[in-house]
């Protein structure tokens, strides 16, 4: 009964494991075509509409190239021009609040005109123009008549300035002084004068129109310019360079447009660097470029496509592997249980000596399916992320001398006798008793199983680095350094020498990994080829070990 109970029971294991192996079979075929899909496909796509979009945009982007750039550069130039108008307009009216020829008035008259040194003078009329005064920092005599006859024959403009300020709106006109020697490179930027002192008037500032391109508009050109492009300010009629950005000469400024605030003088621009042609062939250059960098994009993909199936390929084989492994595994206890149990049963065995070597076989062997059960169960469970723990203080020493005491009846009759070191006074660590014995007993029938004539197998605890430690050692046939990273992968076995002839599901190590992750810990290994190998499990040292219980997922 015992024996069909274990068969009942590893009948179910068996059909769990499989359906869930069957259930995640890969498919080549259906990954491929996705691979290829996002690999290929996609960058084949973007590339065509990358080119179709292009085709009607090459010939129109070259010619607009200029214009957008210019007009946002001439907007950017006079309503930078704009903007500074308007602060000294917004000056001389705060100025004429104070009572003109106070001391005050003077004070801020003279600190007004040393922070602007490009303002020559302000100037202050009726609002028909008439009867302007001059405020300046210097003598101011032909500069005034000039004043008079430009204000009384801009009648319109005056007028212009006025129906704007009706409607509340601050708009500035500009008018050309020069007539003279001493007024030929001055500007009167006229605009409503409001003073509660005095009332409606009209004021108006006498700009330097070279200091003014030069200290005000110079540094803006500079930046919008940037590095792509050469700009410079021109003046009528013949063309005269005021300003440039670098060194450019006339002839080259393709684009050109006037300058609002400043009559006869113009903006010129011309890309620095790579003519349209040059720009035409960088981007031959670049779309060549983007070509071989497909090309080598899909070469990339085609390889990353060989990869993947063959490690699809070597999965689907692992896992047939395993299949087989664990049909074995399950096959043979179950043999020798159903033998030994027959001839019990029957009556065959007279002497007690015998009755009790099998009835310790049949026990054996039963020990020997529970853990394979619980191997497969557990790993089953842990992939599905439903593995709970049950966590309270343990003593890794009695849990070790626990282990032993299980297991020595198998260690005895495979032929060893452990070497056995307990550390002294170890500090309880927090975790799940039941599994860490799983994880050591995985360890322990690793190494008998791969001891080969060597029948040492050391196991000792301690303390290290702030953790603590079981270990696991044998004089076996140990595993290569470039296999020490990988046995602990699923299924994974490694398939030279020992190993090859010893049968295993590949799980052991990998439910190990599983198990110190949950606890926060984790295994190393320490092997060299033909001299054995050492397991350790480090388990970090717990600040307070309490018996409180919990349930903590795997996953």
């Amino acid at each position: 009964m015992q024996a069909e109970s274990y068969i009942c029971v590893h009948r179910e294991a068996y059909s769990t494991i499989r359906r869930t192996l069957m259930a995640s079979k890969p498919r080549p075929g259906r990954r491929l075509l996705v691979i290829l899909a996002v690999i290929v496909l996609l960058p084949a796509l973007f590339y065509s509409a990358y080119e179709i979009s292009t085709l009607s945009m090459n010939e129109r982007m070259m010619a607009d190239l200029y214009a957008t750039q210019v007009d946002f550069i001439l907007f950017s130039m006079n309503q930078h021009m704009w903007d500074m108008a308007n602060i000294h307009a917004g000056s001389v009216n705060t100025l004429f609040e104070e009572p003109i020829g106070s001391r005050q008035f003077t004070s801020a008259l003279e600190r007004f005109l040393q922070r602007n040194p490009v303002i020559v003078a302000i100037v202050v009329a009726d609002t028909f123009g008439h009867g302007p005064t001059l405020f300046s920092r210097g003598a101011s005599g032909a500069l005034r008549p000039r004043i008079e006859e430009v204000l009384r024959r801009n009648g319109e403009a005056i007028e212009r300035v006025n129906r704007y300020k009706r409607v509340e709106y601050r708009r500035m006109v500009s008018i050309a002084l020069g007539d003279t020697a001493s007024t030929n490179d001055t500007l009167l930027l006229i605009f409503p004068l409001e003073s509660e002192r005095f009332g409606p008037r009209l004021g108006g500032v006498v700009v330097n129109e070279t200091a003014f391109i030069q200290r005000v508009l110079g540094p803006r050109l500079t930046g919008a310019a940037g590095e792509d492009f050469s700009a410079a300010v021109l003046k009528a009629p013949r063309d005269s360079i005021v300003f440039s950005t670098d060194s450019v000469s006339a002839g080259n400024l393709s684009q050109r447009r006037d300058l609002w605030l400043l009559p006869g003088y113009s903006l010129g621009i011309a890309t620095r660097g790579p003519t349209v042609e040059e720009l035409v062939r960088s981007r031959y250059t670049l779309n060549l470029g983007l070509i071989l960098l497909l090309d080598i994009i899909l070469i990339a993909g085609a390889w990353m496509v060989y990869r993947s199936v063959r490690k699809e390929m070597d999965l689907i084989r692992l896992k047939s592997d395993f299949i087989s492994n664990v049909s074995h595994e399950l096959r043979t206890p179950l043999a020798l249980i159903r033998m030994f149990a027959e001839t019990l049963e029957m009556g065959r065995v007279k002497s007690e000596e015998k009755k009790h070597e099998y009835h310790a076989t049949i026990v054996a062997e039963t020990e020997r399916l529970t853990r394979l059960v619980n191997n497969i169960l557990n790993f089953s469970r842990m992939e599905a992320g439903k593995k709970e723990y049950h966590f309270a203080s343990v003593q890794l020493n009695d849990l070790v001398s626990d282990v032993l005491k299980t297991y020595g009846f198998h260690l005895q009759g495979e032929g060893f006798i452990p070497s056995v070191s307990l550390g002294d006074t170890l500090p309880p660590v927090k975790g799940d008793a039941e599994s860490i014995s799983e994880a050591v007993i995985n360890l322990v029938d690793n190494a008998v199983k791969y001891s080969g004539e060597s029948k040492y197998l050391g196991i000792s605890t301690g303390r290290t680095n702030g953790n603590v430690f079981i270990e696991v050692e044998d004089h076996g046939i140990g595993i290569a350094r470039e296999h020490q990273e990988k046995i602990f992968e699923t299924f994974y076995r490694v398939s030279t020498g020992l190993v090859h002839t010893v049968r295993g599901t590949g799980l052991g190590l990998t439910l190990v990994r599983h198990i110190m992750d949950a606890h926060g810990g984790s295994v190393r290994v320490d092997s060299v080829p033909g001299k054995g190998s050492r397991f350790m499990l480090l388990f970090p040292i717990q600040e307070s070990s309490g018996g409180n219980h919990g349930k903590n997922p795997d996953r």
